[in-house]
């Protein structure tokens, strides 16, 4: 039998071969050349750089003259444009809309994760996608909020009564495919504890939306990320003036929308309580989703309902918004980019523009912002050695602008072209959609 198998095995081995050389052979190559490079590492800008792709990764990135092209590599010319890695939207809610997310990838956002929803609510994007043949965008779910007892949104949560419970909540989000998991701010601090506890069991990020709770307290506990720049505001203010906050949202849910704005019109961010949050941030360095945009508000356009002696209020709180959100990422939190989906001041599909927009105008260069939407994001996703930067080997996942936006954010506006997996999106039609 033995000399019967020795044969057969030198034959299967040398079909192997030249089929496994021709199929490495057939992996398209494209090179994008004499184009500037914002990695999304941080480092400063190649110019004249050179990107090569090869199948669905980067296999080189570098200046033009360090990165070799293979002879049967398509080639195109990106002269005057600069690539960054896809932006990664860590608040994208999709509600009953879509066609939304298919809008962002045409916008540059290959990447998003829906930070509060029930699995259902994807089926008909993940049809879209499969129906289009589309490679993105990469889709990353948490499962329904898990919140407390009259919960704050009702639709897009599971109601935990007690650590008990909320850990069978968590448990049955990441059996369901949760990559993530959210805390809303009804939650009590051991049933919150409880959810953390599960996301550490699974290595996965827990994620909060505070408000009421104490963002000092829970972070402590391990929380690794704070969804909203005004889930700190209890955490920035004297206790007796936190705890009427609370207890007017613990009666009101509504109470929120003009309170939140009191207390960061009035909170001082050297005060004592600030400096007790930002030693918690350097020991503790959380994510941090400021969702800045979804709370935008201008003196001379208040939003439509607003009373007239709260516009300067919300003006002012806002500011402080923007304040903290610069302050949390020198204090050491690693600050990304969230959109929500719609805001006040952006068009259909352009929140995570505006967010960028926002981000720099609290004091991030734009360089830095960049930074937040690509690699910082993709850390908070723990999926670093996937997606998020331009290096060999990973994901080729990129926008390419007009411009540069290291010098002026808002260039991020002018996206031409949108790859995933290293295939281009068809970005005019979505930009229907």
């Amino acid at each position: 039998m033995r000399k019967l198998f020795r044969p057969i095995a030198a034959v299967l081995v040398l079909a192997a071969g030249p089929l496994a050389l021709d199929a490495r052979q057939q992996i398209h190559a494209i090179v994008l050349d004499d184009v500037r490079i914002i990695d999304g590492t941080g480092a400063m800008p190649i110019e004249h750089g050179r990107v090569m792709i090869e199948g669905e990764r980067v296999t080189g990135v570098g200046p033009a003259d360090a990165v070799a092209v293979p002879a049967n590599a398509e080639r195109v010319d990106l002269a005057g444009r600069t690539i960054v890695p896809g932006l990664i939207d860590l608040h994208f809610h999709i509600e009953n809309d879509p066609k939304l997310a298919l809008r962002q990838l045409s916008h540059g956002v290959t990447a998003f994760r829906d930070p509060g929803q029930w699995d259902e609510k994807f089926v008909e994007l993940r049809r879209m996608i499969s129906a289009d043949g589309l490679p993105g965008p990469r889709i990353f779910t948490a499962g329904p909020h898990i919140d407390g007892e009259h919960p704050a949104y009702p639709a897009d949560s599971v109601v935990a009564r007690d650590a008990d419970e909320a850990r069978r909540e968590a448990e049955i989000n990441v059996r369901n495919g949760a990559s993530a998991l959210k805390i809303y701010f009804r939650l009590p601090f051991a049933s919150a504890k409880a959810v953390i506890d599960v996301c550490n069991a699974h290595h996965i990020p827990c994620t909060a939306h505070l408000e009421i709770l104490d963002a000092r307290e829970l972070i402590a506990a391990g929380l690794h990320g704070i969804e909203h720049i005004t889930s700190f505001g209890t955490s920035i203010v004297p206790r007796n003036q936190a705890e009427a906050y609370r207890q007017a949202v613990l009666a009101d849910n509504d109470a929120r929308r003009d309170g939140r704005y009191k207390v960061f019109a009035s909170a001082n961010l050297d005060g004592p309580e600030a400096r007790a949050l930002y030693a918690v941030l350097r020991e503790r360095r959380p994510w941090v989703d400021a969702t800045l945009a979804v709370f935008e508000r201008r003196v001379d356009q208040p939003e439509e309902g607003t009373k007239p002696e709260m516009v300067s209020v919300m003006a002012a709180g806002f500011a402080n918004m923007k304040q903290l959100t610069r302050r949390a990422g020198l204090e050491g939190a690693r600050l990304v980019m969230g959109g929500h989906s719609t805001v006040p001041f952006a068009g259909r599909g352009e929140a995570p523009w505006r967010e960028l927009e926002l981000l720099v105008d609290s004091g991030l260069t734009p360089l830095e912002a960049i930074t937040a939407a690509t690699s910082t994001a993709a850390g908070f996703l723990y999926r670093s050695d996937e997606i998020g930067s331009l290096r060999p080997g990973l994901k080729a996942d990129l926008v390419v602008v007009r411009g540069d936006p290291s010098h002026d954010i808002s260039v991020i506006r002018t996206v031409e072209r949108v790859m995933v997996d290293g295939r281009w999106i068809d970005i005019a039609r979505y930009r229907t959609y």
